[in-house]
């Protein structure tokens, strides 16, 4: 297949410049026959598959080595979370592998939309040959992606806020399966059923929304299990303690928390210890980050919903690498995520797969 251009320095482009580039037709006989459109680049993806990262990884074998100039550029979000830390690991890690070069661009906060979105800007306007992103909200950096794309820069949403926008990759999990995964778990623990309570994050993370749908979803097939409360944490432990506490203490017969990360979940578990309740109550965090494991390794939390964010984030190197080269790439590379609890937790004894 054809080979798509790097990009070029300046991805911010006068309008009209973007709109001739699009109507442009591909050129065969051009520079080495590379096309010159973003359409080309949206045709390499395949907008209706949704395909197991293994099943990628086997079709299309090791990328190819990249031009020497080649640059990857991932605009991450705060790295004092621990799961984006380890995000940014599994991409940096593969760039090294594959001898590309890279840079990350971070955030303060997990609600900082505004200043990830001037660290995007800031990463077109540095000649990136692709740009990988986790976006706080999820149509917060479609600008930014819109005229990447409209210069056959490849755009890879790694693992939060997958887009609509045509062309685009997203590599990671269903967030609504991550939430109803959740469910089923909790009603496999609680046959004869019972309260149970979420502490939702940020209201403005894709996240957060799909896993809360996601839980409900999961809730809905298991009518003995009643959701009695649902609060925004907005993803800080201390705020989760506090909220987890008052719905305790206003339904003390509460059978279950779900918490959308494992961040939160220490504070609610926190807050069934204050309470006497460890072990009484069921506690399904999210994300699996290495201090949940020793969580439930202690018998504080019964599980979480592990993710896999340096799979996530060498396989998204992996995609743009794939449609640098020309080849044919699904719009969704689902990286599972899957239960961890007592059972299985001793096969994960260190960081994050």
């Amino acid at each position: 297949m054809t080979r798509i251009p790097r990009a070029a320095t300046q991805l911010f482009a006068a309008t009209a410049a973007v709109a001739m580039l699009a109507a442009c037709s591909a050129t065969p006989d051009g520079p080495a026959g590379q096309p010159s459109q973003s359409g080309d680049l949206v045709s390499l993806v395949d907008a209706a598959a949704k395909t197991p990262i293994k099943d990628v990884k086997a079709s299309l074998g090791e990328p190819a080595a990249p031009a020497a100039d080649t640059k990857l550029c991932y605009i991450t979000r705060t790295l004092s979370n621990e799961f984006w830390g380890f995000e940014r690991d599994g991409f940096e890690a593969e760039a090294k592998r594959l001898g590309v070069n890279y840079q990350t661009f971070d955030v303060t906060d997990e609600s900082s939309i505004t200043e990830q979105l001037d660290k995007a800007k800031s990463a077109a306007n540095q000649g990136c040959s692709a740009l990988l992103a986790s976006p706080i909200s999820a149509t917060g950096l479609d600008t930014v992606f819109t005229d990447a794309l409209a210069q056959n820069v490849p755009v890879v949403i790694l693992n939060d806020a997958k887009g609509n926008i045509p062309g685009s990759v997203y590599v990671g999990p269903d967030a609504l399966t991550i939430g109803e995964t959740a469910a089923d778990y909790i009603a496999s623990k609680l046959p004869e059923g019972g309260k149970v309570a979420m502490i939702e994050g940020d209201p403005g993370s894709s996240n957060a929304l799909n896993r809360g749908e996601g839980f409900k979803n999961g809730l809905a097939k298991h009518p003995n299990l009643e959701l009695v409360a649902s609060q925004t944490a907005k993803w800080d432990q201390t705020r989760a303690q506090e909220i987890a506490t008052a719905m305790l203490t206003a339904n003390p017969d509460i059978k279950a928390f779900y918490s959308q990360n494992d961040g939160m979940a220490f504070g609610v578990a926190a807050a069934i210890a204050a309470k006497n309740l460890t072990g009484k109550v069921v506690l399904v965090g999210t994300d699996g980050i290495p201090q949940a494991k020793k969580e439930i390794q202690a018998g504080n939390m019964t599980a979480t919903v592990s993710e896999q964010p340096v799979t996530e984030g060498a396989s998204g190197v992996d995609a743009a690498l794939w449609l640098m080269a020309g080849k044919e790439v699904p719009a969704w590379i689902d990286v599972p995520a899957f239960i961890i609890d007592s059972e299985n937790v001793g096969e994960y004894p260190t960081g994050m797969p």
